[in-house]
């Protein structure tokens, strides 16, 4: 009777655990399906992002260095307001 029970339990187990490997299976099959839409995507956006770079070099750098360009731009207006403010 008890091996009977064990028996029931331990087959209880393995059912349990087989649908939790095919769950796991589900759910590895679904990310792997993820990532190769992801990386799809990644490679169309810098395919394109090569593209614009080669159609438009200048604009690229400005985008790349707005922050640096802004900056000195703005240390330029102050410079330029302290001379002229010192000068009067």
């Amino acid at each position: 009777m008890v091996v009977d029970k064990q028996d029931q339990w331990f087959a209880e187990l393995e059912q349990e655990n087989n649908e939790r490997l095919a769950e796991l299976e589900i759910a590895m099959q679904e990310e792997d399906r993820l990532h190769a839409i992801k990386s799809a995507k990644i490679k169309v956006k810098t395919e394109k992002s090569a593209a614009f770079q080669a159609k438009h070099p200048r604009l690229s750098f400005l985008k790349r260095y707005s922050l640096i360009i802004i900056m000195l731009l703005s240390l330029c207006v102050t410079v330029g307001f302290n001379a002229v403010m010192f000068l009067e």
